[in-house]
């Protein structure tokens, strides 16, 4: 496998992106590849989960893309650490731009990959992407946000409008929601420790994100979807009831859900043996579907 960074452009904001781009082992520049664009977690860098999923499926053929986000990493935007849904389905559009350029990428044969709050953002992806030919989301936590645990670290919205206004007259600074606290076990056993930590991951994100979260309803957007779609989740997952309602809001046969007994949502951002069963899961669905 080899391993190279890139850049490319979102050119709706014209924000250059930084990318982990990986080829198979034995890789040839006269073969046509397929290939899979490879999201994280809200808040996520392209180091932590997505990168434990992109490598194993460059390890099963597959030319494999990551990246930073608008506002995340080593990518630009500003201000930083806003969580935009928009913003981020506009990243995954110049991601398949991105593979759709290189010689050796197979353009009838682009799937997407998304984990957690980015599970949701590919499936929006698969529905308004004609690039896309076949979309997996890993435990997919938006459904409606406003009644899921996430908006637990919302603060008041007028609150938060005020200061966005405030700040965009130069009066005032940026806000800021704490969007994983340590006091959530589950997420801190990941995010805080060398499972996956990382020197450019902050917990922290624009407060003014959730104004726009809070009107991102995947639900009704899926019923418009159209394309091969496996849903992954943890019969412990605390986001199974937002994967399976966009499961059953998908209106075609052409879908599978499969749900790996005793896994939590965090272990399937990169423990064994979760991950393993999963990908004995989507090693076959993008296998037949791209």
């Amino acid at each position: 496998m080899e391993t190279q960074k890139v850049i490319f452009v979102n050119k709706q904001l014209n924000t250059r992106l930084a990318g982990l781009l990986r080829l198979p082992a034995g890789f040839n520049l006269s073969n046509n590849y397929p290939a899979v664009v490879v999201t994280g977690p809200m808040l996520s860098v392209k180091e932590q989960a997505q990168s434990v999923y992109a490598e194993r499926l460059t390890m099963a053929g597959f030319v494999t893309l990551v990246f930073d986000g608008t506002y995340f990493g080593e990518s630009e935007g500003m201000p930083r650490q806003q969580e935009l849904p928009d913003v981020k389905e506009s990243d995954i559009e110049a991601a398949v731009d991105y593979l759709v350029s290189l010689p050796y990428v197979d353009t009838d044969r682009i799937g997407g990959l998304g984990i957690c709050g980015s599970g949701s953002y590919m499936s929006v992806a698969g529905v308004k992407e004609p690039r896309l030919k076949a979309v997996t989301a890993i435990v997919p936590a938006i459904a409606d946000i406003s009644t899921s645990a996430m908006a637990g670290f919302f603060r008041p919205a007028d609150e938060v409008q005020a200061a966005k206004e405030a700040y965009e007259r130069g009066e005032g600074g940026l806000m800021f929601l704490n969007f994983m606290p340590r006091a959530f076990d589950e997420g801190a056993a990941y995010y805080y420790t060398s499972r996956g930590t990382h020197p450019r991951w902050s917990n922290q994100v624009v407060a003014w994100s959730q104004l726009e979260l809070v009107k991102y309803n995947v639900v009704n957007i899926m019923r418009e979807m159209r394309k091969p779609y496996l849903v992954i989740t943890g019969e412990n997952a605390w986001s199974r009831e937002a994967s399976t309602e966009l499961f059953n809001a998908v209106p075609h046969s052409d879908k599978q859900m499969h749900i790996i007994p005793e896994a939590g949502h965090f272990d399937l951002y990169d423990l064994a043996p979760f991950v393993s069963e999963a990908f004995e899961i989507i090693i076959p669905f993008f296998h037949k579907k791209l």
